[in-house]
């Protein structure tokens, strides 16, 4: 049986060749992944079917701008998706989560679906949140998630109606983001070791040239 550095070594390499990034060997000779074009990576977290039109609207948005958008989906693969999603997450530089009415299914073992638990690895990034309405079918156990994020004050959402509106929030955000945070225009050269995950309690980090928490005009506190 593989052990779990193995396994994330192989997941790493795989992400290489999906999303185009360079692996080298690093320290130890462990594999480093970079991104060649030094571009901003952007992860979009949210269920899959019920928001499949709304994320290729953010990917548009986010691509217009010329970022990277960093999107788990689904497919044969084989490595468990939390290991790949974890993987993604570490290696991006914003985060944004689209919400509406499923929670998602929690991973084997664990207590919290893989929405919630990407949500809670992106403590160290700016956040830009979306939630959708109506939403009369929405899980209680999503509306939990949503009333805990108010209630942290980790971040604050807006809220759309339906894909073409959402990529225009996203596209004004995103500039707004980078607007009030001029370092993020060039963008250290990702470097991180496979397998390599942020703690759910994480804090910012001096000199990243990103604030912990990220609030745009006409966004609610």
């Amino acid at each position: 049986m593989k052990s779990a550095d193995e396994i994330r070594r192989t997941a790493s390499s795989v992400e290489s060749q999906e999303r185009g990034v360079s692996v080298s060997e690093g320290q130890d000779n462990k594999a480093v992944i970079r991104t060649p074009d030094r571009r901003l990576r952007v992860f979009v977290s949210s269920t899959l079917g019920e928001l499949a039109e709304e994320r290729r609207a953010v990917a548009r948005a986010i691509s217009a701008l010329r970022l990277t958008p960093v999107m788990f989906e689904q497919g044969a693969r084989p490595h468990p998706p939390q290991e790949v999603y974890r993987a993604y997450l570490a290696r991006s530089e914003v985060f944004i989560g689209l919400y509406w009415q499923r929670y998602g299914q929690a991973p084997p073992g664990a207590d919290i679906s893989g929405l919630e638990e990407e949500f809670d690895l992106s403590a160290r990034l700016p956040k830009l949140l979306y939630v959708k309405k109506p939403a009369p079918g929405r899980d209680p156990r999503l509306a939990d998630l949503l009333d805990r994020i108010q209630r942290e004050g980790a971040a604050s959402y807006r809220t759309f109606g339906g894909a073409a509106e959402l990529g225009r929030l996203v596209r004004d955000d995103l500039a707004a983001l980078l607007r009030t945070n001029p370092q993020s225009r060039h963008p250290r050269t990702p470097c991180v070791r496979p397998g390599a995950t942020t703690p759910r309690h994480h804090r910012h980090r001096a000199g990243t040239g990103w604030p912990r928490r990220a609030i745009l005009p006409g966004r609610r506190p």
